[in-house]
């Protein structure tokens, strides 16, 4: 498990093209991940406004970081302790994911760190 390195096919890349033209706020990069979700017929994981927004025109399905936070939780790949440090990180880093979500599901990883001590 991990990341890995995906090549793109022509075609591909001739899609990216396309979207460049049609939005203006992702970066190549960012389409380059939303084609390559496409392809692969998976999810995106991303905070990132305009690109959910190409992800969802495009019939993609995205998913935010508090999210995967929260699938790690629930899954033991990490634990409630470090989900709430995780989110914490997150935050001091000036990124701002979805606050009603995030909040509610911070305090469901407070509740149930207090479960486990």
């Amino acid at each position: 498990m991990g990341l890995l390195v995906e090549s793109l096919s022509s075609e591909e890349i001739v899609e990216i093209s396309a979207m460049m033209e049609r939005y203006d706020k992702p970066s190549y990069e960012d389409l380059s991940v939303l084609v390559l979700a496409k392809s692969k017929k998976t999810i995106l994981i991303t905070g990132d406004e305009p690109l959910r927004h190409a992800a969802s025109d495009n019939g993609v399905t995205c998913l935010g970081t508090c999210w995967l936070i929260d699938y790690l939780a629930n899954q033991s790949l990490i634990s409630f302790s470090e989900a709430i440090a995780a989110y914490e990180m997150i935050r001091r880093n000036r990124r701002h994911p979805p606050f009603d979500e995030c909040k509610a599901l911070l305090s469901q990883w407070k509740q149930r760190q207090k479960m486990l001590e």
